[in-house]
Formats: C-alpha cells, sequence, structure tokens
C-alpha cells in the first residue's frame, strides 16, 4: 500500500533535522517549506506536525516550530555538533572533520562543518547558540567577539589554537614551541642561516610560529630573514608563496640556503618555484613546514614536516566532558600533546625515504 505523501514529506524533514540543517536559521514558514519540498502547504503542515508528535520539533510561545535539540523541550534528539571553519578549501577543516566522524557514533552524536566568512559573520554566534556543542578554527582572537559567544551559555572549544587566556578550552595539536625541533634539524645539516617564509594572515598561530623563530635565531646567533607577504584572508597561499619566490628569484634577490616556511601549503609554492628556475630542493635549498601537512609525505620531493597528529583522544577529552552533562570545564583550558617530532624527508635531506621518520634517526 502507497505510504501518504505527508509520511514521506516527514522521513525526510527529520533526515534534514538529524543532519542539523535547520540548525542555523530554524525550520521554515510552512509555505516556504512546501515550496522547497514540492509539496501542498497541507501537507507540509501534516508533515510537520508528525514531527511535532514524534518529540523532535517543539512549538515555541509565538507560535513557530523550532528543534527540540535547540535547548526549548527536555525532548532532545540526537546530539548536533557543529564543526565551525574559515570558507576556504582547507585540510585542516577535512581533518578535524574526519576525526569527529570517527568518534560521532561512540558518543552518539551528528557533526556538521559550517562554514563563516569573516571574523563578525553572523552565522559564528547563530552557530553556536543553536547547536549543542560548536568545535570552532578560529580567525584571530581580537576580531572575534568571544565574550558576546561566551554569553550563549553553550559549550565552545577552540582548534588549532591557544585560547585558553580567554577562559575557552583550545585543543592545539601544533603548539609552536615545536618549531624549534625543526630548526634544530636544519642547523644539524650545517645551515648558518635559516630563513622564514609567510604568506598567510597573520592569525594568533602564524604570528606565535614566526616569534619562535626569531627567538631561536637570536638564542642560537644564526643569520636569518623574514620574508612575510601575508595574503588577505580567504586567499589561496599556495600560489602566493609559488609568485612570491618566482619574483625573488627572477630579481635576483633570492639568497636562501634554508626555509622554515609556516604552512606547508606555503612550502608546496616554494618547491615548485625553486623547480621551474632549475633549483633543487634539499640540495641547493632545504625547504620545510612548520605544520604537518597530511599530504608532505607525498608530494615530489618529499616535504620535511613536523608529524601529524591523530586528534581523536584529544576531541574525545571534550566529548567526554560534553557526555557527562557538567556546567563547568575542569581541569587545563589548554589540551596539547607532550610532545611532537620532525619528520624528515627529501626536501631537506634528499636521501631521506618515506621510513627516516624523526628527528632522532638523523645521520650526523
Amino acid at each position: 500500500m502507497r505510504r501518504s505523501k505527508y509520511i514521506a514529506v516527514a522521513e525526510r524533514l527529520s533526515r534534514r533535522i538529524l543532519n542539523g540543517d535547520y540548525h542555523i536559521h530554524g525550520i521554515p514558514a510552512e509555505r516556504d517549506l512546501a515550496l522547497d519540498v514540492g509539496v501542498s502547504h497541507m501537507t507540509a503542515r501534516k508533515a510537520l506536525l508528525k514531527l511535532l508528535d514524534d518529540g523532535l520539533l517543539y512549538r515555541l510561545p509565538n507560535g513557530r516550530l523550532d528543534i527540540c535539540a535547540n535547548g526549548h523541550s527536555d525532548r532532545i534528539v540526537q546530539t548536533q555538533i557543529a564543526l565551525l571553519a574559515p570558507a576556504w578549501d582547507s585540510g585542516e577543516t577535512n581533518d578535524w572533520n574526519i576525526a569527529l566522524s570517527k568518534l560521532s557514533k561512540e558518543y552518539d552524536f551528528s557533526s556538521r562543518v559550517v562554514y563563516y566568512n569573516h571574523s563578525d559573520d553572523p552565522t559564528i554566534k547563530n552557530t553556536i547558540e543553536n547547536f549543542d556543542c560548536t568545535f570552532l578554527l578560529p580567525p584571530d582572537p581580537d576580531d572575534l567577539p568571544l565574550q558576546q559567544l561566551k554569553k550563549t551559555g553553550k559549550p565552545l572549544f577552540i582548534l588549532d589554537s591557544d585560547f585558553s587566556d580567554y577562559g575557552v578550552p583550545s585543543v592545539y595539536l601544533f603548539p609552536p614551541v615545536f618549531v624549534r625541533k625543526m630548526l634544530d634539524h636544519l642547523i644539524s645539516l650545517n645551515h648558518s642561516r635559516i630563513d622564514c617564509l609567510n604568506v598567510q594572515p597573520g592569525f594568533k598561530i602564524i604570528n606565535e610560529r614566526i616569534e619562535q623563530w626569531k627567538n631561536w635565531i637570536s638564542e642560537k646567533e644564526v643569520e636569518g630573514r623574514l620574508i612575510n607577504e601575508p595574503v588577505k584572508s580567504f586567499t589561496d597561499p599556495l600560489p602566493a608563496a609559488y609568485r612570491l619566490i618566482d619574483r625573488m628569484i627572477r630579481k635576483g634577490d633570492f639568497t636562501s640556503k634554508a626555509i622554515l616556511c609556516t604552512t606547508a601549503p606555503a612550502a608546496v609554492g616554494v618547491i615548485c618555484a625553486l623547480l621551474d628556475h632549475g633549483i633543487r630542493p634539499g640540495h641547493d635549498v632545504a625547504v620545510c613546514t612548520s605544520d604537518s601537512g597530511g599530504s608532505c609525505e607525498y608530494c615530489n620531493p618529499s616535504i620535511t614536516s613536523m608529524e601529524t597528529i591523530d586528534a581523536v583522544p584529544y576531541l574525545e577529552v571534550c566529548l567526554k566532558w560534553l557526555s557527562s552533562k557538567k556546567r563547568k570545564w575542569s581541569g587545563s583550558l589548554l589540551i596539547q600533546p607532550e610532545n611532537i617530532e620532525v619528520v624528515i624527508r627529501q626536501s631537506t635531506v634528499p636521501s631521506a625515504g618515506r621510513k627516516l621518520q624523526q628527528h632522532g634517526k638523523e645521520a650526523g
């Protein structure tokens, strides 16, 4: 026997709710919803009434319907978690999303990526208010209305940056202090000058990496040049790094023998420019990155980077707290690895194979 059309619509809307599709802007008005799913106004109304009876929706005092998971009812659907990220193509965002997906069954939640376009984008506040928990890949903290966001009362975690001084729990997989290990690797190769190249916008994490480089070369009394031409936010850094090095080489202004790049895309751009001018990465110029860069192993030449850290156990700390339903965070606000090693590859040691993994395994 053929099912009623409103049942099929209710199931479709239920899937959308469970995927977090309506958590930011709410359930549309009946007529708008009818147009969206291609049914009559009456069919849309009956579908919404079914979801109301099923406990997925809740009627507000003004008569509008909202999702129970938005905190308006004791009848809560599956926990909805947002990964809030800047709206550019990012392997970083993909890695965090995959890690959350791995944990979703064990901790019974559904997650989705929500993108914002600038630090004052209303999407940021709306997302934090309407999801049960938000993991935020942030812009610079000085541009973020943190006090306003904290007033929402919703669980908020910062990823890939340290906002603990602002009272926000932070999962920081690549603390800038470990940049020193990469610099130690370069100096062990007898480089007496180590330059630092950056094309990323001046976010907190980038500035901290540059500061570590500055402090290190000062302490070691090593020469170094900062090549710093950050692109505008939401601009691809890889071609920017390529154009920068290409221009320097053409002008005769390129004298580097060892370059620490602040990010993996910058390192890829640098290497491409060097190769196009017949300069051999690893042989003529050592190139490395201060982050992990998940694809560094598969570049040609492969790029020396920090080791990849599995995000799952660090996210679990947050999810265990969330599932405990404690109102206040306990313990350190900063969740980070105790140690990160250098993965040596061909861009600094041409003979390095994929099994030559750690700084401690260097020859000489």
